[in-house]
C-alpha cells in the first residue's frame, strides 16, 4: 500500500507520518440518498469508498474517513434522503481542511461522488487557496473514467441509478442490487439546454422527479461494464496524484 488511513494510526504516530504523504484524500460519497427501486441508499458511499480503497493502494495519499452527508437538493422528497445545505456543507468540508492545514498538510483531493456537491466545492477550492494558500483538487464524477465510458455506455444519455452508476453497484454489491425493478426513464429537459454534441448549455435547478427517481437506463447494466467503469475512475485519480503529489505549492522554489 502506498497510501495510508488515517484513521488506523495513532495520533502518535501520525506526527512522523503525516508530514510523509504530501496529499490528503477526502471521499464524499451519499451514505443515504434515492436510487431508484433496485439499488441501495448507500450507493454513492459504496462507490467512493471503493475508489478510496483503489487510490490508497497505489499512490501517496493520506486517507481521511468518507464523508456521508452532503449537498443533495433533488432527493429531499425521496423516503430515507438525507441532504445537507449547501453553505453548511462547504463550511463542514472547509473545517477538515483547516484542520488538516494545522497538520502541516497543504494539498488536499477531495473524491466528491455526487454531481450537486460539485459547485459547492469548486468554490470552497478557491476561497480555501486565497486564505491559507492550499491546493485543493476536486474530482468531477462526470468526467472520471470518460474515455472508457465512451466505449462501453450503451444508454443515449442518464445521470442517476442508471447503466453505469447499476453497473458499479453490480460490479461492487451484487447482492444488494434488484435488476428485476431495474426501470429506464429520463427526466425532462427543456430545448437547448443540451447541445446536439450532449454539452450542457444551460443549468436549471430542480428535484428529480421521474416516476421511479432515476435518469437513465438501468436494465443495460452489467458486473463487465461496471468493473472497466470502476477501475478507469480510479486510474484516473492515480494518474493525477502521482502528478499533484510533485507539483510545488504557489511560491515554492522548484
Amino acid at each position: 500500500m502506498k497510501g495510508i488511513r488515517l484513521s488506523e494510526i495513532t495520533w502518535k504516530e501520525s506526527i512522523d507520518i503525516i508530514p510523509q504523504y504530501p496529499v490528503v484524500m477526502l471521499p464524499i460519497g451519499g451514505g443515504t440518498k434515492e436510487h431508484g427501486p433496485h439499488l441501495p441508499l448507500g450507493t454513492d458511499q459504496m462507490v467512493v469508498d471503493d475508489l478510496a480503497r483503489r487510490v490508497v493502494e497505489a499512490a501517496p495519499v493520506l486517507l481521511l474517513p468518507t464523508l456521508a452527508y452532503a449537498y443533495y437538493p433533488a432527493f429531499v422528497d425521496w423516503a430515507g434522503s438525507v441532504s445537507i445545505e449547501a453553505r453548511h456543507f462547504t463550511d463542514f468540508v472547509s473545517d477538515i481542511v483547516r484542520s488538516m492545514y494545522r497538520h502541516g498538510c497543504r494539498k488536499f483531493l477531495i473524491l466528491d461522488g455526487g454531481v450537486s456537491t460539485h459547485p459547492p466545492l469548486k468554490t470552497m477550492s478557491s476561497d480555501l487557496h486565497q486564505e491559507l494558500g492550499v491546493l485543493v483538487a476536486v474530482t468531477d464524477i462526470l468526467g472520471l473514467g470518460s474515455e472508457v465510458y465512451a466505449q462501453i455506455e450503451e444508454q443515449p444519455s442518464g445521470g442517476h441509478a442508471d447503466e453505469m452508476e447499476t453497473s458499479c453497484m453490480l460490479a461492487l454489491r451484487p447482492d444488494l442490487v434488484h435488476m428485476e425493478l431495474a426501470p429506464r426513464e429520463w427526466r425532462e429537459t427543456v430545448p437547448g439546454t443540451f447541445g446536439t454534441d450532449g454539452v450542457k448549455k444551460i443549468h436549471i435547478g430542480g428535484k428529480m422527479r421521474t416516476p421511479n427517481g432515476i435518469n437513465g437506463d438501468a436494465t443495460l447494466a452489467t458486473v463487465d461494464k461496471g468493473e472497466k467503469a470502476m477501475a478507469a475512475m480510479a486510474q484516473d485519480m492515480i494518474t493525477f496524484v502521482e502528478y499533484f503529489a510533485t507539483m510545488p505549492l504557489p511560491g515554492e522554489k522548484v
